[in-house]
C-alpha cells in the first residue's frame, strides 16, 4: 500500500511539474481534430466490500489498467481491468480478518456530461458519467477456509465467478494534447456470497482511485490553402501583397484625340496618352473608356 502511494505521488509530482510546459494548445489553432481519439488509462487507489464489518478495515490497494476512445465530444468506451486484493471481516468476540484476491473486466461506457450539456466541445476539465458491464473472478481464498464453515457457513472454495455490473464518475483534467490525470469512483454490483457471506441480496464493491490517462491517434485536419490574391503596387509590378501610397490624384481623366483627314501620325498625340498612362499606374481598379469614330464625309471636316 505504501509503495503504490509513493508511485502515486511521484508520478503526481511529475505531472504537476511538466504541466507548465504541455499548457493545453489554443483550439483556434489546433493542427489536429480533437475527436475521435484513442487512450491508455492506468489508476490505482483502495477498495473496499460492503458488510457489516467496520469496512475502515477491510481498505486495500487496487489498480486498474484501461483502452479505450472517445468516438465524439460526447460519447466514448473501454475495456477496463481492475484487481488484485481484497478482505473480509467477521465480528465476534473477536474480530476476525481473511484476505481473498479477485479481478473484474469490464466494457465500459461513458458520457462527457460537460459536451452533453455545455455549448462547446471541448473542456479541459470534464466529468463523465460512466456505466458498464463484466465478469468478476476471486481466488486464494484459503484464509476464510482456515477460518472454517462453522464461522462461515457460506464460505467458498477454489475460484468463485460472479457477474459484475458498473456505475460510477470520473474526473478528467487535460494537462496537454497526450495527457490527462483523473479522479474515478465506482460502484460494483456482485453475486451474493462474493465476500463468502450470505445475504440473500447482491453484494457492493467501492473502488476510488487516481490516475492517469495517455491520449493518441488523433486525425490532422486538411490543410487549407489560401486563395492567393494578386494585387497592382504603384510601380505596377505584381506582389502577394497590396500597400498603396496615398497620392492626391483625379477620380477621372478625359483626353480627346484628334487626327487630321486620312492622316494617322500620333507623336502628336503622345502627350495626352502619356498622362491617361499615369493615372492608370496610380488608381487601384480603374476603368478605361476608348470611343473612336471615322469621319465617312471628309468634306464636313475642317482640313486646317
Amino acid at each position: 500500500m505504501m509503495n503504490l502511494k509513493r508511485i502515486l505521488a511521484a508520478t503526481a509530482l511529475i505531472a504537476c511539474v511538466a504541466a507548465p510546459a504541455l499548457a493545453e494548445e489554443d483550439s483556434d489553432n489546433l493542427s489536429y481534430k480533437r475527436y475521435p481519439h484513442m487512450f491508455i488509462g492506468i489508476q490505482g487507489g483502495g477498495q473496499t466490500t460492503l458488510t457489516n464489518f467496520d469496512n475502515s478495515k477491510l481498505i486495500t490497494p487496487t489498480a486498474s489498467v484501461s483502452f479505450g476512445a472517445w468516438f465524439t465530444p460526447v460519447v466514448g468506451a473501454r475495456i477496463h481491468a481492475n484487481g488484485v486484493w481484497n478482505k473480509g471481516g467477521i465480528n465476534g468476540v473477536e474480530e476476525l480478518k481473511y484476505d481473498y484476491k479477485y479481478a473484474t473486466a469490464d466494457i465500459d461506457l461513458m458520457l462527457n456530461l460537460n459536451t452533453l450539456f455545455g455549448r462547446k466541445d471541448y473542456y479541459p476539465l470534464n466529468v463523465y458519467l460512466i456505466g458498464g458491464i463484466g465478469l468478476n473472478t476471486a481466488w486464494d481464498n484459503d484464509d476464510a477456509n482456515d477460518i472454517g464453515s462453522t464461522v462461515l457457513t457460506n464460505v467458498w472454495d477454489g475460484k468463485r465467478f460472479s457477474h459484475n455490473a458498473r456505475v460510477g464518475a470520473q474526473l478528467d483534467y487535460n494537462i496537454c494534447k497526450n495527457v490527462s490525470v483523473n479522479l474515478e469512483v465506482d460502484a460494483n454490483n456482485l453475486n451474493d456470497r462474493y465476500n463468502s457471506k450470505a445475504s440473500n441480496k447482491d453484494d457492493w464493491q467501492l473502488t476510488a482511485q487516481l490516475g492517469f490517462a495517455f491520449k493518441f491517434g488523433y486525425k490532422k485536419k486538411p490543410v487549407v490553402v489560401p486563395e492567393e490574391i494578386w494585387e497592382t503596387r504603384i510601380d505596377t509590378i505584381w506582389y502577394d501583397d497590396t500597400e498603396y501610397r496615398d497620392v492626391t490624384r483625379d477620380r477621372d481623366i478625359k483626353r480627346e484625340i484628334f487626327f487630321e483627314i486620312r492622316e494617322s501620325d500620333v507623336e502628336t498625340t503622345m502627350e495626352q496618352i502619356q498622362a491617361v498612362a499615369e493615372f492608370l499606374k496610380g488608381v487601384k481598379d480603374a476603368e478605361i473608356t476608348i470611343t473612336a469614330y471615322a469621319d465617312k464625309a471628309p468634306a464636313t471636316r475642317s482640313s486646317t
